[in-house]
């Protein structure tokens, strides 16, 4: 079910829609805290090239949290495989 929700980015209302209101007013947060920042320091840039060093910072955030739960993953997938493996060798004796 779609639902709509009013959110302010930049000092702009805005309606959104969609599935999760939780998920859209936190992304929208997250959003009006990278352009509130950008505000503040690129105030001679525009609106769009603010938007856009926005989002690329927030695509950046994205890759670096993959790239960090894929580490994390194959971290965690070795020690399971070496406690699997010391199990069945203590099981062995």
């Amino acid at each position: 079910m779609s639902i709509q929700v009013k959110v302010t980015i930049g000092g702009k209302e805005f309606s959104l829609r969609g599935d999760d209101e939780q998920k859209l007013v936190r992304a929208a947060k997250e959003v009006d805290d990278q352009i509130r920042a950008l505000q503040t320091g690129m105030k001679d840039q525009s609106t769009q090239m603010q938007a856009i060093v926005a989002a690329l910072n927030l695509a950046e955030q994205k890759f670096t949290a993959e790239e960090t739960l894929e580490k994390e993953s194959v971290l965690l997938a070795t020690e399971l495989e070496n406690m699997t493996a010391f199990l069945r060798q203590q099981l062995k004796k």
